[in-house]
């Protein structure tokens, strides 16, 4: 959950450090303003990160949890998620940039952070004008003076100022960056046909038991051993064992039907597509050219440039429309074009293409679903209220058996491996318990994914251990006879090859052995092809590096024959077309700018870092812990 915001450097566009700041600081039990001689929590250099730096920062961080999962983190969970060491990080790492900043004599001037204000919306009046009040007030409810506040500006501001210039230098060349395209934009087709035992001179005799033992020998490792085995006993409760034995009243699930009946709902929903304009204007006047017949809706579209997609907003509901375009799109009751009409992003014409009725499912319908779904939450209910009872008797130190007897836990077995599925075994919190545990000893209570619960206890362990040829001798065979198929067949094919590469057509090849012909592309190196083995593909894309495959010294791949072994047959193909990368296309020229976007991005990162780092172990970095310890634990 928490990834993404482990490797941001910090708040870098200063708008987000601005929105963050002055929305809703105030909730999180915590007041900002110690600062003295004793609040530095950290110090880079001779740059201080200060309580108030930490207790903002930390705020800030668990109001953009809190935005993006719809969930307040408390500080036990936050911790857990290391989320306090990812805030001091990021402090430190500005501290550091600081300091390098106040070193080069760097600083941003009081024109753009006055500039920074003044076109933050936060600020401003209902008529879109700077309010001096406003601001002050709306820095009040972050404890904040305008004079701290602008302060942060200039040093986010200034660390920007900073980080730009060496990123600066992560940029990818143009001629390098078609060269990567020019290697995966490729594309190449190729005929094919599968060769089998059926064209074999004569068939592959079974195997002597010298050649069995030689097969397993050769693969007892890969093939033939098989994995440690745990022998278990368990005791679960489960969600499913306790539903099937639950009754809902059918008055209680028609309660809950009514109760819920926005659930089995589904609203009038419309096929919609739109155009923006820059003006009322112009709205006006493409809207009275569709009604006179002079164009139409797709015309006016493609003359402001939009493909269908960019019209097409899907099907939806009234609720997902601006406001003011739900009674115009909703409104008639036949499809249509409606407009203009005023959007946040600008006046629009909606065009109306279908309408779908809106339909309430019958209780008689939604029972099943109903039942269900009671059955399940009362279930858990009584996991819950058992679940105290199962672990006193497990601090008690009582037997699964034992559990089993008192409880309402049912007893089982379960011989589980590397490859056992199914039941419990696919349980990931049961299969860790049961991989971590020791032999003969009861685990404590495992929380099971599906809200169950469960204690198991390892009753032996069998190492892993080759499986005695007399187990499985058909398997072997049947192996080693593939293997010697395939192995006869690509000696076979290599006859074919020399064929093709005297002068003999492929498809009077193909017509020779009786094979049907199947053929495959343009596919690029990362694609496959429907019924060949992964690695064909790129063995067609193989064909000409030295030449043209064959031995010819040409270069060029086309005509090129491949084979590759697909279990107890072989593919024999050539290939029949190459297509280059066309950098001048212009979806070649966006691809372009998103492989050297893709790389500055990733680049820019790595430089940052690694510069950060530098600096952060040029000046020095020391922690105060207690006195951070101190300011954690004054959030709830």
């Amino acid at each position: 959950m928490l990834g993404s915001f482990r490797s941001k450097r910090g708040s870098v566009l200063v708008y987000a450090l601005l929105g963050l700041l002055v929305v809703g600081l105030a909730g999180f039990g915590v007041s900002i303003g110690t600062t003295g001689s004793s609040d530095t929590i950290a110090r880079v250099g001779r740059v201080k990160v200060t309580t108030d730096d930490y207790v903002r920062a930390m705020q800030q961080e668990l109001r953009a949890l809190f935005q993006q999962t719809g969930r307040s983190l408390n500080m036990t969970e936050a911790r857990q998620f290391g989320v306090d060491a990812m805030v001091l990080t990021r402090l430190v790492n500005d501290a550091a940039i600081d300091g390098e900043a106040e070193r080069l004599g760097l600083s941003t001037g009081d024109e753009t952070v006055r500039a920074q204000v003044m076109a933050t919306p936060a600020f401003q009046d209902a008529d879109g004008k700077f309010s001096p009040e406003g601001y002050v007030q709306s820095l009040e409810r972050a404890s904040l003076r305008p004079a701290e506040f602008e302060q942060l500006l200039r040093r986010e501001a200034t660390r920007d100022l900073v980080t730009r210039g060496v990123a600066a230098a992560a940029t990818l060349p143009e001629t390098e960056a078609l060269g990567i395209l020019g290697f995966l934009g490729e594309r190449r087709s190729f005929d094919w046909i599968r060769l089998d035992a059926a064209l074999l001179p004569e068939p592959i005799p079974g195997p002597t038991d010298a050649e069995l033992e030689a097969e397993h020998a050769a693969h007892a490792a890969d093939r033939y051993t098989r994995p440690e085995t745990r022998h278990i006993s368990y005791a679960s409760m489960t969600p499913d064992q306790v539903a099937a034995a639950t009754e809902i009243p059918e008055d209680e699930l028609r309660a809950a039907y009514e109760a819920e009946i926005h659930r089995f709902e589904t609203p009038e929903r419309r096929a919609v597509d739109r155009i923006g304009f820059g003006t009322e204007a112009e709205a006006r006047a493409a809207k009275a050219a569709i009604d006179a017949g002079e164009t139409d809706f797709d015309k006016v579209a493609a003359e402001r440039g939009l493909t269908p997609a960019d019209m097409d907003q899907g099907i939806v509901a009234a609720d997902a429309l601006p406001v003011a375009a739900r009674e115009a799109v909703f409104g008639p009751a036949e499809p249509g074009i409606v407009g203009p009409v005023t959007t946040p992003l600008g006046p629009a014409l909606y065009r109306v293409n279908a309408i779908m009725a809106p339909k309430t499912t019958p209780f008689e319908e939604a029972r099943a679903e109903l039942a269900r779904e009671r059955t399940l939450d009362a279930a858990r209910e009584q996991i819950l209220n058992e679940s105290t009872h199962v672990q006193d008797l497990i601090a008690g130190g009582a037997t699964i058996e034992e559990i089993a007897s008192e409880t309402p836990m049912e007893l089982g077995t379960i011989a589980l491996g590397s490859e056992t599925t199914g039941g419990l075994a696919d349980d990931a919190a049961f299969r860790a318990a049961a991989l971590a545990a020791e032999t003969g000893v009861e685990t404590d209570l495992i929380e099971l994914a599906d809200g169950g619960m469960a204690t198991l206890r390892v009753d032996s362990i069998d190492p892993p251990a080759v499986i005695p040829l007399e187990e499985i001798r058909d398997r072997v065979a049947a192996d080693w006879r593939e293997a010697k198929t395939a192995e006869a067949l690509e000696k076979l094919a290599e006859g074919y090859r020399a064929e093709l590469e005297g002068g003999l057509g492929f498809g009077a090849l193909a017509q020779r052995l009786d094979r049907p012909i199947r053929s495959a592309g343009p596919l690029t190196r990362g694609e496959g092809a429907e019924g060949t083995p992964p690695g064909l593909v790129a063995d067609v894309f193989a064909a000409g590096g030295d030449g043209a495959g064959d031995g010819s010294g040409s270069g060029d791949p086309v005509g090129a024959a491949v084979t590759s072994r697909d279990k107890d047959t072989v593919i024999l193909a050539v290939v029949t077309a190459l297509e280059p990368f066309d950098a001048t296309a212009e979806t070649s020229r966006q691809l372009l700018e998103s492989v050297q976007g893709q790389f500055r991005d990733q680049v820019r990162g790595d430089l940052l870092s690694l510069y950060t780092v530098a600096l952060r172990d040029q000046a020095g970095v020391t922690v105060n812990q207690a006195l951070l310890e101190s300011t954690l634990s004054r959030f709830p």
